[in-house]
């Protein structure tokens, strides 16, 4: 039982740093070849597909990884009753889900988003809706059953279908125009959730125990007891990424500015600027991953002090390599975006805040720890009121001269430390922990060490590719030596 719960934390470890890896690879491809109008045009129209998926999948995995796990031990109900039960409710929320779009698509494009061209690539998602309920469905079935391997691979064949058909169509159909490019571009997310189904399917059917426990019983109101309530909480979140676009977009028609300069000022932030920012992020949301069940079961058995070594070594294990990559990109954020993106847009914010978003890399530890400790109900307010309070701020102010178009930046940098820091405090205050005073010396000798090393190597040698290989095997040599990340014996 131990054994199997370990393998499968290290396949969801795995699979999901690969995922984000190929997640990172397909934004890179994309953005090059869509060019920078196609991106701009795909960047603000995700959210809204984004909130069309999450409705349409009606959080049917959760559900159903929740009521097949308890009728393993309960056999109240019948198998085959769960899945079709399941697939009625998701049926359901599509068609509700698919009604809701083609009624508000007009004028979520024309006076929402203010992208006529939007209409196309998001009408193409009607295409997937009822493809993202049975992924949702059928990766639910196999989590209840404890067959992580599936779901694991599912999502890294579905990435890798995406990637391989986004490019295909890209380069089958480049002379559509930007319309039908970025419509492709969503046609792709389509077959990779074809894909994965395929697979998923494939297993059902190899199963050796296809469908046991016959019963009477209907499962139906224990899948929307579960269903139900995550996707009013997950909508919260989709509905504030939904409305960021549209809210940045009215507040910078009202001072003025066109549709194209708009769609250009957003994608220079989330197409460009925050992607290169939060490249190395894999690294921190693989701990946070990791972290989830060794503090679970730390916390169920009351042994705080496990807890607090935890914290101290998931916190420093994420901020300390996010230190190397803030020296980096904040000396070589045009040549990074250059070589990434194959443009210099969005390279300024990179110089001027990638120093500040270092509590980005500090965030997924923190929220998965009080995950793991049984505060969901207090990140959910959190989230709440920091949504709110976002979207508030990004629109307000746009209207203060010296801030206009740049307060989306600006406000998603606040938003990120003052919810790191409330995380951090929280649990400070919580376990009495803090770091002893010699760690954090080993921390700034590194950073102070390390930018003097790029600083001095920079005057001498001038191949930007060269010099980060340097400093950063400079950066893992002295971090090694300081020995910053051991707390063994503290």
């Amino acid at each position: 039982m131990k054994s199997g719960l370990v393998k499968n934390t290290l396949v969801l470890i795995v699979t999901s740093l690969i995922i984000r890896v190929l997640s990172l690879v397909n934004r890179i491809i994309l953005t090059r070849l869509l060019g920078n109008d196609g991106i701009s045009l795909y960047v603000i129209i995700l959210p809204s597909i984004m909130l069309f998926m999450s409705v349409a999948g009606f959080s049917l995995n959760t559900a159903l990884s929740k009521v097949v796990a308890e009728n393993q031990v309960s056999k109240k109900y019948s198998e085959k009753k769960i899945l079709v039960s399941a697939i009625t409710i998701g049926l359901f929320a599509t068609a509700l889900t698919s009604l809701l779009l083609v009624l508000i698509i007009k004028p979520l494009v024309n006076q929402g988003l203010r992208q006529q061209e939007a209409f196309y690539p998001i009408l193409s998602s009607l295409l997937f809706l009822p493809l993202v309920m049975l992924n949702n469905v059928f990766r639910g079935y196999f989590n209840g059953k404890n067959r992580i391997n599936t779901t694991a691979f599912a999502n890294l064949i579905e990435q890798c279908a995406r990637i391989a058909f986004g490019t295909l169509f890209l380069f089958l159909f480049r002379n559509l125009g930007l319309v039908g490019a970025v419509t492709m571009t969503i046609v792709a997310m389509g077959f990779g959730e074809l894909i994965s189904l395929g697979y998923i399917l494939w297993k059902i059917k190899k199963a050796k125990d296809k469908i046991v426990f016959p019963s009477p019983n209907e499962p139906r109101k224990a899948i929307l007891s579960v269903a139900a309530p995550t996707t009013f909480s997950r909508l919260l979140g989709n509905l504030s990424e939904f409305f960021e676009p549209i809210i940045y977009t009215l507040a910078l028609t009202r001072i003025g500015f066109g549709s194209k300069d708009i769609l250009y000022k957003y994608s220079a932030i989330t197409a460009y600027a925050l992607p290169l920012i939060t490249l190395c992020s894999f690294l921190s949301q693989s701990i946070a991953t990791a972290i989830i069940p060794a503090i679970s079961r730390s916390s169920a058995k009351g042994r705080d002090d496990e807890v607090v070594h935890y914290i101290k070594k998931s916190c420093l294990l994420s901020f300390v390599p996010g230190i190397l990559v803030t020296i980096l990109l904040s000396t070589y954020a045009h040549d990074y975006m250059r070589l990434v993106y194959g443009t210099e847009i969005g390279a300024d914010y990179v110089v001027k805040l990638s120093a500040f978003f270092i509590f980005y890399y500090l965030l997924s530890p923190l929220w998965a720890i009080m995950q793991a400790i049984g505060k969901a109900k207090l990140l959910f307010r959190i989230n709440l009121a920091a949504d709110i309070i976002r979207l508030s701020l990004i629109y307000g102010l746009a209207f203060v001269p010296w801030i206009s178009y740049h307060s989306l930046i600006l406000v998603l940098l606040g938003n990120t430390v003052v919810i790191t820091m409330i995380l951090y405090f929280y649990l400070k205050n919580r376990y009495r922990f803090r770091f002893p005073p010699k760690t954090i010396i080993k921390i700034l000798i590194l950073s102070l060490s390390t930018f003097l090393f790029l600083k001095t190597i920079k005057a001498g040698i001038n191949n930007y590719l060269l010099n980060t290989v340097l400093t950063g095997l400079f950066f893992l040599g002295l971090w090694k030596g300081l020995n910053v990340t051991s707390l063994d014996n503290e």
